[in-house]
C-alpha cells in the first residue's frame, strides 16, 4: 500500500466525526432557543416587532450571543470535512437599532366640534324669609316717639365734664351701667329727665382715703342726712377722668334728711379724688327733692326739685360746721325733650372743717 493511496476506514472516521459535529452545533442552536438563556430572549425580543400597545424592545446596550451553522460538506477527494463547508460559530452583537416610540393614537377633533363641559349645578332655591315682628315694631315706636317728642341732638354724654379749681368735674350721675342716670316721672311727659351733679364737697385734711370716707359721713350725719334705706344705689360719678362709687357704700342706701315715705331730700357722694393742690380729697354729688306719689299708675318716688334740694344739703352742712365756698358753674343743663328739671348749671361748693 503506497502513501497516495488512501485508508478506507479513515474516510469512514472523518465521515463519523463531521456528522458529530454537525449534531453537536445543532444542540448548541437547539439549547440557545431554551427560556434558561436569557441572551437568547433579549435577542428574541430585539427582533421581534413592537405590539401596537406600545411595548419597547430591549435596551440598546444588551447583547446576545447567536449561533449560526451550515451543512457539513465531505470533500471527494479527501473524504475528510472541508474547511470551507462549515461556518464557525460567531458571537454576534445583537444589540438592536433604537426602537422607535410608538405613539399612542389621539382622536382629532373635527373642526367646528363643540366640546362637552360638566352640566351646571343646580341652583340653590331661596327660600322665603319670615318678617322681623319685633324689629318693625321697635322701628315703628321709635319713629312714633320721634314724632311726639321730636330728637334732640345735645344728648348728655357719660363723659361730659367741666374743667374747675377742684378737678375736671364730671356733669352727671351715672348708672351702675356707665350711663347717664335720668328720672322716669310723670311730670314730664314725652321727655327725659337726667340728673346733674350740683354739689362739690372739698376735704383739705384727711391723708387717706379711708379717713376721707369716714370723715364725710360723720359729716352728713351731723347734718341731719344720714344713711338711710329704701333709695337706689350702685350709682357713680367722674372726678378727673375717673369713675368713684358712691357713698353710702350700702345696699339701697342714700343720704336723706327724711323718711322715704315722706317727701325728703336725699343725694349720693362720689369719690375721694385727691386735690388738684396734693392737700385732701374732693367730693361730688348730686341731690334731688323727691316725694311719695303715683308714677301714671304705679307707686314710688315722684320728682321735685334738684335745686332745693342742692341748697338744703348746703345749708345743713353749713350748720354743722362746714364752710361755703360759693359755687362753681357745671355747665350741665338741659331744656326741652332732654331736660334737668328745675337745675340752673351750678354746683355749691362745701369745705369739711
Amino acid at each position: 500500500m503506497t502513501a497516495a493511496t488512501p485508508v478506507p476506514w479513515v474516510g469512514g472516521l472523518f465521515i463519523a466525526l463531521g456528522v458529530g459535529a454537525a449534531l453537536l452545533a445543532g444542540s448548541g442552536d437547539a439549547h440557545a432557543d431554551t427560556p434558561d438563556h436569557g441572551a437568547q430572549r433579549a435577542g428574541n425580543a430585539a427582533h421581534a416587532t413592537p405590539r401596537a400597545t406600545g411595548h419597547r424592545g430591549p435596551p440598546a446596550s444588551s447583547t446576545a450571543v447567536r449561533f449560526r451553522t451550515s451543512p457539513v460538506r465531505i470533500s471527494a477527494a479527501t473524504g475528510l470535512p472541508s474547511t470551507q463547508s462549515r461556518t464557525a460559530t460567531t458571537i454576534a452583537d445583537a444589540s438592536p437599532a433604537p426602537a422607535r416610540a410608538v405613539a399612542r393614537p389621539t382622536a382629532r377633533r373635527p373642526p367646528g366640534a363643540r366640546v362637552a363641559h360638566p352640566a351646571p349645578r343646580p341652583a340653590i332655591p331661596v327660600l322665603p324669609q319670615a318678617p322681623d315682628v319685633i324689629g318693625v315694631v321697635t322701628t315703628w315706636l321709635d319713629e312714633v316717639r320721634d314724632c311726639l317728642i321730636g330728637t334732640n341732638e345735645n344728648l348728655p354724654r357719660p363723659a361730659d365734664m367741666a374743667p374747675t379749681p377742684y378737678g375736671d368735674i364730671g356733669k352727671w350721675m351715672l348708672t351702675p351701667a356707665g350711663g347717664v342716670a335720668d328720672w322716669f316721672s310723670q311730670g314730664f311727659p314725652f321727655t327725659t329727665l337726667y340728673q346733674p351733679i350740683n354739689v362739690v364737697i372739698v376735704d383739705p385734711t384727711s391723708t387717706t382715703a379711708e379717713e376721707a370716707a369716714a370723715k364725710l359721713n360723720a359729716a352728713m350725719a351731723a347734718a341731719g342726712f344720714p344713711a338711710q334705706q329704701i333709695h337706689a344705689s350702685g350709682y357713680r360719678g367722674v372726678i378727673d377722668g375717673i369713675s368713684y362709687g358712691q357713698q353710702p357704700a350700702g345696699i339701697l342706701q342714700a343720704f336723706s334728711d327724711a323718711h322715704w315715705l315722706l317727701t325728703n331730700d336725699h343725694g349720693r357722694v362720689f369719690g375721694p379724688a385727691p386735690a388738684p393742690d396734693g392737700s385732701g380729697y374732693v367730693w361730688t354729688a348730686s341731690f334731688s327733692r323727691e316725694r311719695t306719689g303715683l308714677v301714671y299708675i304705679i307707686p314710688g318716688h315722684v320728682y321735685v326739685s334738684f335745686n332745693q334740694a342742692r341748697d338744703s344739703v348746703r345749708d345743713a352742712l353749713v350748720g354743722a360746721g362746714a364752710t361755703d365756698l360759693g359755687v362753681v358753674d357745671l355747665d350741665n343743663t338741659l331744656s326741652g325733650r332732654s331736660t334737668t328739671g328745675d337745675h340752673d348749671g351750678y354746683a355749691v361748693v362745701i369745705k369739711l372743717n
